[in-house]
């Protein structure tokens, strides 16, 4: 029905003259208007009409525009632009779903669409406000722009979809979380392609821009004269932390206030102040779905991580106070349930981090002609070593070398701008004598806290395995210099474990003992190789160009040599490398015991368990290789501790929200 004035007047879609405001009361426009004499839009399509934006058009000489009711339109146009809406989802899943990983991911991201679908058509009546073809437009330029962000942005909002679920929200909540999901980083149209699509850590040019995308985002959906909308708050404040916590989140809240109240005339706080709590808590949820997807999906810089991993680094943030406490207690309890065995049998991944703990030992001490040195120590004794490692010097480098000569020292601090007291009265305060003859260099180990099954030498004797062992050819010396010996080492060479007549004597097998491992160790990367002139194509023949490559840390500087690749210290010196580097490990399931214990073999990253059992037999192991499969042996880790929901009853809302 065509809507009435307040006397009564009907009105209907035409020109109007903009000297009877009281006609256009509750109107739209139902064209865009432009500039006079130009194609320049000054105010889109479907605008509400009010006062301001009269008086600003006829500021601009405007005399007439097109305007419709409100009332009469607003329903089919919901339904048009809800249907546009689904149009690009569809377009962005349909490439999403050729590069899933697999059929079930295809097929659950299928059944998240469809629920999806379904949730809006049955509550359009109390979200049509959520739908113009302004937004779909923006989606559209993001597909265009950077295809995996706004893949990013519909995986996101399924996420969200399954935490809200957990939480129990309504329909009509989820619905309208959902939109802002895929809504909430639209500002990376306006990020450069090369800053998206880096490979490896960004420069602080780069990470200033990706942090200025929610101010994008926001502008990009700022319309004057209207007040910003849930999808435009969740745009801005998507990457703000739930807790105040120090250099931590980026936003409209903590980054830039001022100038959104200054540029478009709005206060972040007071917005969220008058947004009820529906609506603050869908924004706060924004940030919690954005990481997850984040975490699990490949990017340019990194493969997507496995659910134990996200877990891990998904609770260590929580800790923190990352994310709403609820929210995070919801998810946590949805995401077990997803994955219910974190430790299937032959699951590979990385040594978690946080069950590393990286230690160093001293080195004997080295005798070096007198020479004005600085220490590690003493370095941090001056409260250099925050500096310096800002600046990116590699600190724990610098440890392995025992300190850095004042000479290297003063150039860093003239190349960097850092403005460090090296003098001789800073020096004599700290009571720092200078010169050196004596350096102490230090190495750095990790231990793990591990179970491990393992015979001591008074066992393997007093069970008699100490002379089946020798029996079996196993150097006895050599088991006496490591402590024992692993029951595996032993039973893959045919020897027998008597476990009833251990057991019997009161020897227990598995054994709570901390695992040492080498921290680091020469390894060269590809920009190495290639610096010293090491061709791609002496590399291929040699059958080393793809470990090369796919290994980021780099690979053994031995295993180069073993396989024909000419090395020597000469090189590396001249091309400036030093190719002592750290030593990642990988751990995989060899045995499963629970969802967060297992029974793992330690593998050295790039390593490959069958080409180690074949060197093995050959004896031509590595070092570390030996080190963890015939000394160390399997070892029985529990990750409770890491994937269990942490505390956070001491997380409360930070003040920047208000």
């Amino acid at each position: 029905m065509p809507a009435e004035t307040t006397s009564g007047k009907t009105v209907k879609e035409a020109e109007y003259q903009l000297d009877n405001p009281a006609i256009l009361k509750g109107m739209r426009l139902s064209q865009d208007v432009l500039a006079p004499g130009s194609q320049t839009i000054l105010v889109s399509r479907y605008t509400p009409i009010t006062s301001t934006l009269l008086k600003r058009l006829k500021l601009r000489d405007i005399t007439t525009i097109h305007a419709e009711p409100i009332e009469e339109k607003s329903a089919l146009s919901t339904v048009e632009y809800m249907e546009q809406t689904f149009s690009v989802i569809n377009g962005i899943f349909s490439s999403n779903e050729s590069q899933a990983e697999d059929v079930a991911t295809a097929l659950r991201n299928r059944q998240h669409m469809n629920s999806l679908e379904g949730l809006i058509r049955d509550n359009l009546d109390d979200i049509g406000e959520l739908f113009s073809p302004d937004s779909s437009e923006k989606l559209v330029a993001l597909t265009e722009h950077h295809d995996s962000t706004a893949r990013h942005s519909l995986i996101a909002a399924f996420q969200l979809m399954a935490v809200a679920r957990e939480l129990g929200w309504e329909d009509n909540k989820i619905v309208r979380a959902a939109m802002a999901l895929l809504n909430h980083d639209l500002g990376k149209t306006k990020v450069n392609l090369e800053t998206l699509n880096w490979p490896g850590r960004l420069n602080n040019k780069q990470w200033k821009e990706i942090q200025f995308h929610p101010l994008f985002g926001c502008r990009m959906l700022y319309q004057p004269d209207i007040k910003p909308d849930l999808i435009m708050m969740s745009a801005l404040l998507h990457h703000e932390w739930y807790a105040s916590v120090e250099g931590k989140g980026y936003g409209g809240l903590t980054l830039y206030p001022d100038f959104v109240k200054r540029a478009m005339k709005f206060s972040v706080k007071e917005r969220l102040a008058e947004m009820d709590q529906d609506e603050r808590e869908i924004i706060q949820i924004t940030c919690l779905a954005d990481m997850i997807s984040a975490l699990e999906e490949s990017r340019s810089y990194k493969r997507g991580l496995d659910a134990f991993k996200v877990l891990i680094i998904m609770n260590s943030d929580a800790k923190l106070g990352h994310f709403h406490p609820e929210h995070y207690a919801a998810w946590h309890r949805f995401y077990q349930k997803q994955n219910p065995n974190f430790l299937p049998l032959n699951r590979r991944m990385a040594l978690p981090r946080e069950k590393e703990n990286r230690i160093f030992t001293k080195l004997p001490p080295k005798k070096i002609p007198p020479n004005p040195i600085l220490t590690y120590y003493e370095m941090e004794k001056m409260d250099f070593i925050v500096p310096l490692r800002n600046v990116g010097m590699d600190m724990e480098r610098i440890r392995r070398r025992g300190g850095l000569s004042l000479k290297v020292l003063q150039q860093i601090c003239k190349d960097k701008g850092l403005d460090l007291d090296l003098s001789e009265t800073a020096l004599a305060a700290a009571n720092i004598t200078l010169t050196k003859t004596v350096l102490i260099r230090e190495k750095q180990v990790i231990e793990l806290d591990a179970w491990r099954e393992w015979l001591t030498v008074k066992e393997l004797e007093k069970s008699g395995l100490m002379g089946r062992a020798k029996s079996y050819h196993f150097d006895v010396e050599l088991i006496k210099k490591n402590g024992g010996i692993s029951p595996q080492r032993l039973t893959r060479r045919g020897v027998n474990i008597p476990h009833e007549k251990l057991e019997k004597m009161g020897i227990k097998i598995l054994k709570h003992l901390p695992v040492q491992l080498p921290g680091s160790e020469n390894r060269l990367t590809a920009d190495d190789l290639k610096k010293m002139g090491i061709t791609t194509a002496a590399l291929r023949k040699a059958d080393c160009l793809d470990r090369v490559q796919q290994v980021k840390n780099g690979v053994p500087l031995a295993w180069l040599v073993k396989r024909g690749i000419p090395i020597t210290g000469i090189m590396m010196a001249e091309a400036g490398i030093d190719p002592v580097r750290k030593v990642f490990y990988d751990i995989q399931v060899v045995e499963e015991i629970s969802t967060t214990k297992a029974v793992f073999c330690l593998l050295r990253e790039g390593d490959d368990p069958k080409e180690l059992e074949s060197l093995n037999t050959q004896k031509k192991l590595e070092p570390i290789q030996d080190l963890l499969l015939n000394q160390v042996g399997n070892v029985i880790m529990d990750f409770s501790d890491l994937l269990a929901l942490p505390d956070l009853s001491h997380i409360t809302m930070g003040e920047h929200w208000g």
